[in-house]
């Protein structure tokens, strides 16, 4: 999810002092690592190095995250210092190292929505030509796409990620309906009908925040538009982008088929609201199983399901990214070390006991018809939920959108609240916008 201004202004300020060019090398063997020659197929020996690795660990080194990394250096010899904090801590943590052109990181954790700024930036290693192409189809769609910016990888992939729709059987069923909407005319229509004795046919995470910006995604790419076109101009205040707000509009101010609270929620209160048995239909990330099916946190024992986001038109299914990706850093002193992590963590090894310790979704395609992985999936959802991760659309990743975020998500919020037209808000948005990234250039 995205930082707030404060840690964009700091990235600012990194690239005037840098000029958008990495700092010089302080010492021959900083410099050595840079003009490195990286091989994917190393045959080096690389036992008795020691990477440091800055990513997401809130649960310690008993943990899966904690865990995997004995596994690595048991695996390879090479050694692993964890850098953990939490999700809100890392790109504070990233952006802080690079101001001090600390050379002292080797990997960390990347959200899709910082690849332009870790590439502009020249804080991440492009990835590009050290990753064999036929390696990088392995990926799923949604998890590569999200490590990728312009032409250059940014990442490797760390797990797959989209949002996914959700659906009560028993709710569409007494209203007459043995199969989800395919499309989102049917999704309107349907929930006209559900909405009555206190359920609704929906309930979104709508509160002016990234999760907003995340579900207007997911409908913008539904409806056949995008967000800028091939100059870099927005363009999702016409065309499916008007048509996406426009019907965000006309779900919560005509039909009146959204429960109201949406305009405070976020993802876990949708959840939430969902397993009550009250909200027909949600989109929502992978993880909501066991939790649904737990008579402890649910009332829909046994009661929902989970597939494909509907589509439009030419459009089958679209669906906002959540995946990230582990980042080399520019300024790595042991980037072939490195790299082997990056290779390992392309393994069944390590994805593999990621998946049934951590929940993480494997970003090998392949790794789906696995029949351990098959057995591992104890909710029997990872086929569903794999179809969507071929669907996936990234949120603009382009630098500086940490900071023209919260513009997007605050104009929408305007017109749900019916305070302004869906027009005039995604002008007023995109005007903005195109402002912020020229001053971030």
């Amino acid at each position: 999810m995205k930082r707030g201004k404060v840690l964009f202004l700091i990235f600012l300020v990194f690239i005037l002092l840098t000029g958008c060019n990495a700092a010089p090398p302080t010492s021959g063997e900083k410099g050595e690592a840079k003009d490195e020659k990286l091989s994917w197929n190393n045959k080096k020996d690389l036992k008795g190095e020691e990477i440091t690795l800055l990513w997401v660990n809130t649960d310690g080194e008993n943990g899966p995250r904690g865990k995997i990394l004995k596994e690595f250096t048991k695996d390879t010899g090479i050694k692993v210092k964890e850098i953990a904090v939490d999700y809100n801590s890392l790109y504070n943590k990233i952006t802080t190292a690079v101001l001090s052109n600390s050379a002292d990181i080797d990997l960390a954790e990347m959200d899709t929505i910082w690849a332009g700024q870790f590439m502009e930036g020249n804080i991440a290693y492009d990835l590009a030509d050290s990753v064999p192409k036929d390696v990088q189809k392995k990926y799923t769609q949604s998890s590569l796409s999200s490590v990728m910016y312009k032409d250059h990888l940014v990442a490797v992939p760390f797990f797959s990620s989209t949002k996914h729709f959700y659906w009560n059987k028993e709710l569409l069923a007494k209203a007459g309906y043995n199969a989800p909407p395919k499309t989102w005319e049917e999704f309107r229509e349907m929930s006209k009908k559900l909405t009555k004795n206190g359920v609704y046919g929906s309930a979104w995470s709508w509160k002016q925040a990234e999760g907003l910006n995340c579900d207007f995604v997911s409908l913008v790419y539904g409806f056949g538009g995008k967000f800028f076109d091939e100059n870099g101009t927005p363009v999702f205040n016409k065309g499916g982008g008007l048509k996406a707000l426009q019907f965000m509009v006309d779900l919560t101010q005509k039909d009146k088929t959204v429960d109201p609270a949406s305009m405070q929620w976020s993802e876990d209160d949708v959840k939430n609201a969902f397993a009550t048995g009250k909200i027909a239909m949600m989109t929502n990330w992978e993880g909501m199983y066991p939790d649904l099916n737990d008579p402890s946190k649910s009332k829909v024992i046994n009661k929902t399901d989970v597939g494909l986001m509907p589509g439009n038109g030419d459009v089958e299914s679209a669906a906002v990214t959540g995946s990230e990706g582990i980042s080399l850093m520019k300024d790595s002193k042991h980037k072939q070390a490195a790299l082997q992590f990056l290779k390992w963590m392309s393994t069944k090894n390590f994805q593999l006991p990621m998946f049934e310790e951590d929940g993480m979704y494997p970003t090998l395609e392949g790794l789906y018809d696995d029949p351990d992985l098959k057995a591992a999936d104890k909710t029997k959802t990872v086929d569903k939920i794999m179809k969507q991760f071929q669907y996936g659309q990234n949120r603009p990743n382009a630098p500086g959108y940490v900071e023209w975020a919260d513009i997007l998500s605050a104009e929408i919020h305007e017109a749900l609240l019916g305070k302004k037209s869906p027009e005039d808000a995604l002008n007023t948005a995109a005007k903005s916008i195109e402002k912020a990234i020229e001053e971030a250039k």
